[in-house]
């Protein structure tokens, strides 16, 4: 009977997490870090929260430090976010060649739920062809929001297996990917909450959850598990406070 089955025992799983070469992605601030785990490669971390509240820049700076080390980065956009500009600014505050940089950072703009998720195996050729340990998508779930479904079932449908077909290609290809997405009003209970867009959708199937907001000008970051920190946003990049 067990000649049906062709997945790898668990013995064999935890054998191979062990082997595994875990590469973390730094936000640049330690107390930061200690909330995202570093971005490991292997997992998806959903970065969540208002506008305003850091999400973007999160991204920004991590690609710089990433740059900065020699590796590439995968930055797809589907928010029309990425701000080469910013990306020159940040460079310059660590004393760092922003053409070198700019280089080691590919962006592509997808602008429909189409070109989204032919995303995934345009991935898989880009990791194919380039170092890269990290890929960057801003945000998730606006094409999905904008997009005329026939039925609301084929939404939901549509989006599970992308997020699931995410969830392979960090696990089998050792990448860490990083995803932001928007939150919205709805009403639960007769009160009016904020909710992130889809979560019903996606909480079982991110590997790790880090909401944003701002507050004055100090931004908030808290994960799934509890752990949280406050730092700030400044034209040179994210900060203690």
């Amino acid at each position: 009977m067990n000649d049906y089955f062709t997945n790898i025992s668990g013995f064999e799983l935890l054998d191979k997490r062990g082997q595994r070469k875990i590469t973390s992605h730094e936000t640049g601030l330690e107390e930061l870090d200690l909330v995202t785990y570093g971005f490991p490669t292997g997992t998806i971390t959903d970065l969540f929260g208002p506008n305003s509240s850091g999400k973007s820049q999160i991204l920004f700076q991590t690609a710089v430090n990433i740059s900065i080390k020699n590796n590439k980065v995968l930055f797809i956009d589907s928010s029309g976010n990425f701000r080469p500009e910013r990306i020159v600014q940040l460079s310059k505050a660590k004393n760092h060649d922003s053409k070198l940089v700019l280089d080691k950072i590919y962006t592509y703009r997808c602008n429909s739920l189409d070109k989204q998720l032919e995303t995934v195996p345009m991935i898989k050729e880009f990791i194919d062809k380039n170092r890269i340990t990290c890929v960057m998508i801003d945000d998730l779930t606006r094409n999905f929001t904008e997009h005329k479904f026939e039925l609301k079932n084929e939404m939901h449908n549509i989006l599970r297996s992308y997020i699931r077909e995410l969830s392979d290609l960090a696990w089998n290809r050792n990448i860490a990917i990083i995803t932001t997405n928007t939150i919205r009003a709805r009403i639960d209970d007769s009160n009016m909450k904020e909710r992130e867009t889809y979560d019903f959708l996606i909480n079982r199937l991110i590997h790790l959850k880090v909401s944003l907001k701002r507050m004055d000008n100090l931004w908030l970051a808290r994960n799934n598990d509890g752990k949280q920190c406050i730092f700030n946003i400044s034209k040179e990049g994210i900060g203690k406070v």
